[in-house]
């Protein structure tokens, strides 16, 4: 506690400059967004900046008593007065049409067709000013309402599904295990992806759009920038890391590269809370990121995202009656390529991707090699069929092979070194090729409706699927809408050591859900409906043949006081699982999952964000006995007949951080501090019996933990 009042003290002596920030949207008259208009200040043209793919500006100004510009070609250039407008608020620009100047093609950006349909939409902003994601796009949606992520870490979790349903997609690309394998305190504490290269970030709660395949629960759409502001270099430390990031302009409005590099470390986190993190030695990790993006001419674009990832973690573990060291060791690297052709029409996608790793782990007997090759292709057309009515169709080829070599343990409950165990390898692949169509019809200013619908083309013997859905949009008047949406979807599980096979799962989905906006408050509600059926591992042991999922979610968001923010969310979650032809509770089985957070938020002084999570405690099987085994010297345990029928205890925690921004000229300085788990909740998040299973007690999640570190920008 003292690091975190003497870094507060700090960070509130901090003094920043008297400038200000507008952020905006530039669009035309039919309201579509425009790509690459310039936007400046008379005074300080050098200072400009363009707008995005999605017509949004941010720019710095250093005077209210100043003309905004904004100009692009084809159409007249608006004057505005900044003294006459509220820059605290989002600003509007339509721009009209020069109507002296020759009709030509003009690109402008459009959303994915399935946009309407998300129930968030996110951009990088909105990830840095998250209370609970510390910096971390996957970790942000965490406390989105629909997120049912209840183990802290990365994976997404959605209104009750299994992370193995829910899909993350990068520039039109599935990112499999998309969170990386020893973190600060938990494997999959955070995601692979940089904030600094995303655009925007669409996260589908339920009913996926069938635009993508092979998820049967929720989608996370991730894309990344198109047009590079301004040129900056970015150095950032941490308690744990060290960091580099370029962003570089080579051609102006044409071209431009990122890259980046982290370096993280145990030393020093550990090191001054070693008590608070007793299941961690120590970790490493070292990743490069570099993202390219240029123009093809007038009407094309080309992005390529290459990212390698160096990791190394050890620890210890504890499971069944047997203590000792862990260590796991992965190397990974991927690459997504994208090809975009732009007409009057439509636009034409040629996508693709390559994944290949290879992963170590050891605990006691238990040795594992786990080599994973994955190519992805796609060819997708959204077609402009007319000003209301939008296509999308294409195919997609998604081929998955694993190789295992394992030791792997004679005796299940026999884990010590000197235990007996068996060799094993195992080689398995997967094709998916699947077409598919999707479509969006605006009827009226009060109705949306689309449909989906998505086929595999089996291979080696591959079982035969078809996918289906529906959405109605209704728009009760300006300020509250409806979404009635369902359909069946199906994917294959990722192979593990427990399971070395692809299952096919599927689930029947529907949903409402209703958004009202008004001022400064926005409520949502929503409902919805789950059958997943398919044989899913529930753990090492026990096979789950359906999962019943009823649930209610409730959000409230109001802003108040100028700069403050107030948020709340509840979920009823009524979920039961089927093992052995007979129903238990489910591992998202909650009468109530809370999250709230109040948040400050001044340019001038600091940003504070409080964060309060608490839900029941999950269902786990327990070990009601057990027996001595001469053979290998230690208890079998005896599990309870009655499955899944203890409850952990309740689930509370308490966060805190705190940030600074400060602008130096052109440059920036950004400080943070977090403080997670106040009040050092003991969060039981795991069964330990001693050596004869007669006395039992728990593992925990996260103690109470210190994280601070800061970010210099330079722009140029």
């Amino acid at each position: 506690m003292k690091y975190f009042l003497i870094l507060t003290l700090l960070f509130l002596s901090f003094t920043s400059f008297s400038q200000s920030t507008i952020n905006g949207l530039v669009k035309d008259k039919k309201g579509e967004p425009i790509f690459a208009v310039n936007v400046y200040s008379k005074s300080f043209p050098q200072k400009g900046t363009t707008t995005d793919f999605d017509g949004n500006f941010n720019l710095i100004i250093d005077s209210l008593n100043d003309t905004l510009l904004v100009s692009y070609i084809g159409y007249e250039t608006k004057e505005i007065l900044l003294s006459t407008i509220d820059i605290s608020k989002p600003l509007v620009i339509v721009l009209n049409k020069n109507s002296q100047t020759l009709e030509e093609v003009i690109i402008k950006a459009r959303d994915p067709i399935s946009e309407k349909f998300s129930v968030v939409k996110m951009n990088k902003m909105d990830i840095y000013f998250n209370p609970v994601s510390q910096a971390d796009p996957l970790k942000a949606i965490t406390i989105l309402p629909a997120s049912t992520t209840t183990d802290e870490t990365a994976n997404p979790s959605l209104r009750g599904s299994s992370a193995d349903r829910t899909r993350v997609v990068l520039n039109g690309v599935p990112i499999y295990n998309p969170v990386k394998a020893s973190q600060l305190n938990n494997q999959g504490f955070f995601s692979l992806f940089n904030p600094e290269i995303i655009n925007k970030q669409y996260v589908y709660a339920s009913n996926p759009p069938l635009t993508y395949g092979n998820t049967s629960a929720g989608l996370v759409e991730i894309q990344t920038i198109r047009n590079l502001e301004t040129n900056q270099l970015q150095l950032s430390t941490s308690l744990a890391s060290v960091g580099l990031f370029l962003s570089q302009k080579i051609k102006k409005d044409v071209s431009f590269i990122q890259i980046y590099g982290n370096y993280q470390f145990s030393d020093a986190f550990v090191g001054i809370q070693k008590d608070k993190l007793p299941k961690i030695k120590n970790f490493y990790t070292t990743d490069v990121g570099i993202n390219f993006h240029t123009k093809i001419g007038k009407n094309a674009t080309f992005n390529s995202y290459n990212y390698f990832i160096d990791e190394q973690f050890n620890g210890y573990n504890e499971q069944f009656t047997y203590k000792g060291n862990v260590a796991t060791d992965k190397k990974r690297i991927f690459t997504v390529n994208n090809l975009k052709l732009y007409s009057v029409k439509g636009v034409l996608s040629i996508n693709s991707g390559t994944n290949n790793s290879k992963q170590h782990f050891s605990f006691g007997n238990i040795k594992s090699e786990q080599k994973t090759s994955q190519l992805y292709n796609s060819i997708d057309y959204k077609w402009h069929l007319l000003e209301n009515t939008n296509i999308q169709f294409g195919i997609s080829h998604d081929f998955h092979r694993n190789k295992f070599k394992d030791s792997i343990p004679t005796y299940y409950y026999a884990l010590s070194p000197s235990s007996t165990s068996y060799y094993s390898e195992t080689s398995i692949n997967n094709h998916i090729l699947e077409a598919y169509l999707y479509t969006n019809w605006d009827i009226n200013d009060k109705f949306t409706f689309s449909s989906g619908m998505r086929s595999n083309l089996p291979v080696e013997n591959q079982k035969y699927y078809f996918s289906s859905q529906l959405g109605l949009k209704y728009r009760l008047n300006k300020n509250q809408s409806f979404l009635l949406s369902g359909g069946k979807y199906h994917n294959y599980s990722i192979p593990n050591y427990y399971s070395k096979t692809y299952n096919l799962l599927s689930s029947y989905q529907i949903a409402l859900d209703y958004s009202y906006a008004l001022k400064n408050t926005l409520i949502k509600a929503a409902t919805y409906f789950k059958n997943e059926t398919g044989e899913q591992s529930a753990n090492a042991f026990f096979i789950v043949d359906k999962v019943n999922t009823f649930g209610i979610e409730f959000y409230l968001e109001h802003n108040f006081y100028k700069y403050f923010k107030f948020t709340f969310s509840n979920s009823f979650i009524d979920q039961k699982m089927r093992i052995f032809e007979n129903d238990y509770h489910g591992s998202k089985d909650f009468n109530y999952l809370v999250k709230t957070t109040v948040q400050y938020n001044n340019p001038k002084l600091f940003s504070l964000a409080l964060t309060y999570m608490s839900r029941p405690g999950s269902y786990y099987n327990e070990i009601t006995g057990s027996t001595f085994d001469n053979q290998t010297n230690f208890y079998k345990p005896i599990f309870s007949n009655d499955l899944y029928n203890k409850q952990y205890g309740n689930y509370n925690r308490f966060d805190i951080s705190l940030s600074k921004y400060i602008r130096i000229k052109n440059n920036a300085l950004i400080t943070f501090i977090s403080l997670n788990n106040i009040f050092n909740t003991k969060n039981e998040s795991n069964t330990l019996y001693n050596s004869s299973y007669s006395k039992k007690d728990f593992d925990y999640y996260q103690f109470r933990t210190v994280y601070f570190g800061l970010v210099l920008q330079l722009n140029y």
